[in-house]
Parts: C-alpha cells; sequence; structure tokens
C-alpha cells in the first residue's frame, strides 16, 4: 500500500487462515524475516570494546551474537563455532576480549576473526583466515542495532526504514534512559499480538479501569501508511480529572504519561514529525516499523515493542520504556508514576490476546471485520505480509 492517509472506505474483511495457518507461516520465515531489516537492540547498551550481548531469534532458528570490536565497530554473527557448530557464547551478555569454545576450545577475537585452534598441527592446510564467525549484515540508525540475515543485503537499512528515517532523523533518543522492561510468551500468533496495538478502539473496554476517561476522545486516532511501515497518533479526553497521585505527577513533570502541558513551552520544543496535526490533545505518536517494531514517542518519553513468533501459535514479546534523563528528585517521583502507569496499561492490552488467537483457531470464524476508521492499520500490516509472502489478498467477502 502507498504512503500517505489510510483508507476510509467501507468495513474490511480480513481472513483469520494466515494467522492460524502453519504453512503460511514458514513461508513467513522465509520470505519475511529472512529478507528484511531487523531491529535488536540499542548500541548503548554494549558501549566498550568487547561488550555484546546475544539475540536469540527464534523464527530464524538462530542465536545471533552481536559485539562492539576492538576497533569500536559493531558486528553481527551466528553464534556458533565454525569447527563443529557448538554454541560459542551461553551469556545473554557481558564484555570478553576473545570467544572459546566450551567443546574444543577453538577460539575467536572480538572482530570474529579464528585466532587459535588448539591442536593446530593436527588440521593441516587448515586456512584460519577463512574460518571467522559467520557475519549477518548489522547497521544502525539512531542508536538503534539492526541486523539482516544476508551478509551483503539487497536494501540498505537506511531505504528500507524510509519514509521513518527521515522524519526521526537527529531525534534526541540519547537524551533518554532505560527506566523499565516487560516481557511474556503468549500462545498467539505474532500478527494476532500485533494487531492489539495498531488500534485505539479497544481502549473502550481493555483500559475501562486503569484510564477510564481518557475513553472519549482515543477512538480515531490519525493513522498514516508509510509504504510497508506505518504510524498511529493517538489523543486524549481533555476534561479528564487526575487521581490525587496522578495530578501531583503531571505538576512535578510534563513528560509524565498521559499527562498534557497545555503552555506552549512543551510544544514548542517538539519534534516537528510528532503531532503532525498540531492538536493540543496529542499524547504521543506509534510508528510501526514492519515487521515486528514499534516504536512509541511521546513527550519525554519512548516505549519500544518487539513481537517475535517462535511458531504459529506462539509469540515471544519485549517491551522496554525510556525516559528522559533527570536528576530531580520531583521529576523522579512523577516518572516512577509514569513507568507504572504505562505498566499497568500494557498488562491489561495482553489480556485478549490469547483468547483471540485460540477463538480464530476454532475455524468457526472465517474473518475479521475491521472498521475503516478505527482499524485501517490492521488490514496495512496483513497486506503488507502478504504482499511479502506473495500470497493472496487477504481482504475477504463477508
Amino acid at each position: 500500500m502507498s504512503q500517505g492517509s489510510a483508507p476510509s472506505t467501507g468495513p474490511s474483511y480480513v481472513s483469520v487462515e494466515p494467522n492460524i495457518s502453519a504453512q503460511y507461516f514458514e513461508a513467513e520465515r522465509e520470505r519475511i524475516f529472512k529478507r528484511v531489516w531487523l531491529q535488536v537492540g540499542r548500541a548503548e547498551t554494549i558501549p566498550n570494546p568487547g561488550d555484546y550481548f546475544i539475540k536469540e531469534l527464534a523464527v530464524l532458528d538462530a542465536s545471533v551474537l552481536v559485539i562492539r570490536g576492538r576497533d569500536g565497530v559493531l558486528r553481527a554473527f551466528h553464534n556458533l563455532c565454525r569447527h563443529r557448530g557448538n554454541r560459542l557464547v551461553n551469556q545473554s551478555a557481558g564484555s570478553a576480549k576473545a570467544f572459546a569454545c566450551g567443546f574444543h576450545g577453538w577460539t575467536y577475537s572480538s572482530e570474529g576473526e579464528l585466532v587459535n585452534i588448539p591442536l593446530e598441527q593436527e588440521f593441516p592446510g587448515c586456512n584460519k583466515a577463512k574460518l571467522g564467525l559467520i557475519r549477518l549484515a548489522l547497521d544502525v540508525w539512531e542508536g538503534f542495532i539492526f541486523v539482516h540475515w544476508n551478509s551483503a543485503p539487497e536494501q540498505s537499512l537506511r531505504d528500507y526504514l524510509s519514509p521513518v528515517a527521515a522524519l526521526l532523523d537527529g531525534f534526541p533518543f540519547a537524551n533518554l534512559e532505560l527506566s523499565g522492561s516487560w516481557g511474556a510468551s503468549l500462545n498467539s500468533n505474532w500478527k494476532t499480538f500485533q494487531d492489539a496495538f495498531l488500534e485505539a478502539y479497544h481502549v473502550l473496554a481493555v483500559h475501562r479501569r486503569s484510564i477510564p476517561d481518557f475513553r472519549k476522545d482515543p477512538l480515531v486516532t490519525g493513522a498514516q501508511l508509510m509504504g510497508k511501515h506505518c504510524k498511529l497518533t493517538y489523543y486524549q479526553n481533555m476534561l479528564h480529572e487526575p487521581k490525587p497521585a496522578e495530578a501531583l505527577a503531571f505538576k512535578l513533570s510534563s513528560s509524565a504519561f498521559l499527562s498534557i502541558d497545555r503552555t506552549n513551552e512543551l510544544k514548542n520544543r517538539r519534534w516537528p514529525a510528532l503531532n503532525s496535526a498540531r492538536r493540543d490533545n496529542w499524547v504521543f505518536d506509534e510508528f510501526v516499523i514492519f515487521p515486528n517494531f514499534h516504536l512509541f514517542l511521546g513527550d519525554g518519553w519512548m516505549l519500544c515493542h518487539e513481537f517475535w513468533p517462535t511458531t504459529v501459535d506462539h509469540t515471544d514479546w519485549q517491551v522496554k520504556y525510556y525516559q528522559q534523563r533527570s536528576n530531580s528528585p520531583a521529576v523522579k517521583i512523577a516518572q516512577e508514576y509514569s513507568k507504572v502507569a504505562m505498566r499497568d496499561a500494557i498488562r491489561e492490552d495482553l489480556s485478549t490476546i490469547e483468547n483471540t488467537h485460540a477463538a480464530q483457531r476454532l475455524g468457526a470464524m472465517p474473518f475479521m471485520t475491521l472498521s475503516p476508521s478505527l482499524e485501517s492499520l490492521i488490514v496495512h500490516h496483513h497486506s503488507v505480509v502478504a504482499d511479502y509472502v506473495g500470497a493472496r489478498p487477504t481482504r475477504v467477502e463477508a
């Protein structure tokens, strides 16, 4: 689908078969996840030479080792020894000058070079220079690390991220620090899981306890298609009456989650690509980077969602919450309240996922009935998936 505003035609009837078909899922593995750039972490988590982390990519049956070399360059490798294929690194993160396989001791540098073979004389003619760790392509955009299954992708990361990259180039991500992280493993297809975060219609019911009177205005959000990617803009009810603790948090910090700063000071320093409609009741923009990375940006905070499929019926979900760096105790109090509010809202979001997937697996309901104004981005995401898979259109007749 082309870049621009989401269409406003009649209801869309989207087949549930792609959410429950094992054959379709295998096609997604091969034609999507092995062919696109995948976001795997932040560069500041491994700032020093020898720092590394492991990213398990079950959808690719792969364990990926991301290392900062002695030269300061970030690289990604398959986490396996070139001798017999044993897993090279077992710790999820750390720092090391070299990496020795626990099976036979073959050792690699932080640049992935094979530097030592015990009893090397017993491997006549072995060329260590050709037996370094197996590379994956790696590139960084605004501190976000992306990897690609192919060592030489046909499309650069910058081109892949277009037009989102240009909108957020130079955004002050470095001013944000990790405040909280959560995760879950759910019995759900990865697309069904993501669908819950591609619309605000659910706020009426799912968030009736945590944010009860924010429900009135966010129903019709701003939806924008951006090639394979998209953006959703959230608004809130200006008549909201905060609880005492919430009011204190808003007073102490204008960057508290769901807070609205009615002064011009915050609006004037807001990033230009955010709140493009310039509405006073703006809360945040959600950039959806195909296929499985959601980037939420609000005033003084950022939320990163990753949806990692493991099977057609199972998804590992990871979310990280970042807030503006501050040494002010008052702001810290407000941020802690904001973190708890965010956590509670997200926990509510998880309450429907497994039931939805289980119902679709029954086979009694052949399609979803989606609103053109409220759920257009669900239609968009399923369409982009179908384009990659080369499948028949996901829209069906009612």
